[in-house]
């Protein structure tokens, strides 16, 4: 069933804006849209989703965790858009209009500017790891989510695409075991407040605000409390683009140096193992939206995720990791020509 038009208008009018233009400037994989409002030279956006009960709702895209965690951001400083009025029973929100300059536009090609742009987005993620050791809102466990499961993405979609057969019994729980094994040789990881998709086309840039806070957040609803390298691997390791080996290595040295002793050492132990997983979740993910849903604009996505997990594997840490794979025979440097009709018979019923 479509989104109601009349809904929206009928919200639109008791929040004062009857009589605004309304123009769609985008959507995501959820049941959501997002539209320009304009009416006498002011702007809003108006976010329009399922309610949040509904059962198309997609995880972590709820407008009640939306409105509560936006609260909770802007109490510890941080750009996130204010909420003018919202109507979580039909799943619309009217919230500040930040504009049109977002990171991902800002960031094309290379440069002083793009280096400028990522400076200042890790300076927000290092506000936010000095802020958040400890947090006023209810979020869930990283290592519960649906986005730590997905590091199995690989295995249940990829493997069996690029192997030509479906995979045998026990295949995902011999996978998780490399992890595990991975894992238990690593340091705790600091525990942080995740936003979960902190890359470049969620980033907002504010020109009229100064340090951190140049940079409005976007999605936040969807966070977690997890292992604190996770959002500058988002960033960093971006499945959209390989950033510039000098870019990555200053923002890197940047976050860090900001760490002490133990706390710089579990950072950077942990970071390339959520930069595996990450890839390793994402491309699976782009297969998955292809056959499955007949979605195929993230295929487009799998060569670069190939090259960033090519590099993963140059880690010591994943060692065990790359042999796995060498063993199963899966090769992430052969370029990969999807037959999506094909895949979706050798998809076990049990693939996530």
């Amino acid at each position: 069933m479509p989104l109601s038009v009349f809904e929206r208008a009928e919200f639109l009018k008791n929040a004062g804006w009857s009589g605004a233009t309304i123009s769609q400037v985008g959507e995501d994989w959820s049941q959501r849209q997002i539209f320009r409002i304009e009416k006498s030279a002011r702007t809003a956006i108006l976010i329009h989703g399922v309610h949040d009960n509904d059962p198309r709702a997609v995880p972590g895209h709820k407008l009640r965790d939306f409105l509560d965690i936006g609260r909770y951001l802007e109490s510890i400083e941080v750009s996130v858009p204010k909420i003018y009025s919202y109507d979580l029973a039909h799943g619309l929100m009217l919230v500040e209009d930040f504009g049109n300059e977002d990171f991902s536009s800002l960031i094309e090609g290379s440069g002083p500017r793009a280096r400028d742009m990522y400076r200042i987005a890790v300076q927000c993620l290092v506000h936010l790891y000095n802020k958040t050791e400890y947090v006023a809102v209810d979020l869930p466990d990283y290592t519960k989510s649906h986005v730590h499961k997905g590091r199995q993405r690989v295995i249940d979609w990829y493997v069996p695409a690029v192997l030509g057969r479906k995979n045998p019994d026990g295949l995902v729980d011999e996978y998780l075991g490399v992890w595990a094994e991975i894992e238990r040789k690593l340091p705790r990881a600091p525990r942080r407040f995740l936003h979960g998709d902190f890359h470049p086309g969620n980033l907002m840039y504010l020109a009229d605000r100064a340090g951190y806070r140049q940079v409005g957040l976007l999605d936040f609803q969807g966070a977690m409390m997890g292992p604190a390298p996770y959002d500058l691997v988002n960033l960093l390791e971006d499945a959209r683009r390989i950033v510039p080996d000098e870019t990555r290595g200053e923002c890197l040295d940047l976050f860090s140096s900001q760490l002490s002793g133990e706390s710089k050492e579990a950072f950077l132990a942990w970071y390339p193992v959520l930069a595996a997983q990450f890839h390793f979740r994402v491309i699976g993910q782009a297969i998955k939206l292809a056959v499955r849903d007949k979605k195929t604009r993230l295929m487009t996505l799998v060569p670069t995720l190939q090259t960033h997990i090519l590099r993963d594997f140059e880690h010591p840490v994943l060692l065990p990791m790359k042999q796995w794979f060498d063993r199963l025979g899966v090769d992430f440097s052969v370029p990969f020509l999807p037959e999506i009709d094909r895949i979706s018979g050798l998809i076990r019923s049990d693939a996530f």
